[in-house]
C-alpha cells in the first residue's frame, strides 16, 4: 500500500469511527465512507469516485465494527479482499 501502511489504513478506519478514505486501485479511484443512517444504523460503502459511481461494497449494521468485519472479508478487489489487494492500493486521502 502506498500512502499508508495496511495497519495505518485499518487503524484509521477503526479508531476514528470510519473516516473517508480515497484511494486508487488498478487505475480506478474509490471512496470508502461510513456514516449513520436515519435509523441509527451504520452504513459502510465503497464506490467508484468517477464514471458510473459503481458500488463495490455496501453494508448496514448495528455497529461500525460489524460492517468493517464484513468489508474485510468481502472479495471486492478482483475476487480478493483488502488484504490480498493492498499491494496495489495507493491512498490519496484519509
Amino acid at each position: 500500500m502506498i500512502g499508508n501502511t495496511l495497519s495505518q489504513f485499518i487503524d484509521d478506519i477503526l479508531t476514528m469511527g470510519g473516516p473517508e478514505k480515497e484511494y486508487l486501485y488498478k487505475g480506478k479511484r474509490y471512496m470508502l465512507e461510513c456514516e449513520s443512517d436515519e435509523k441509527g444504523r451504520i452504513v459502510l460503502v465503497v464506490f467508484e469516485c468517477f464514471g458510473e459511481g459503481k458500488i463495490l461494497f455496501q453494508c448496514e449494521g448495528k455497529t461500525f465494527l460489524e460492517c468493517f468485519q464484513q468489508y474485510e472479508q468481502a472479495p471486492i478487489y478482483d475476487g480478493g479482499t483488502i488484504y490480498e489487494a493492498e499491494q496495489e492500493i495507493e491512498v490519496l486521502f484519509g
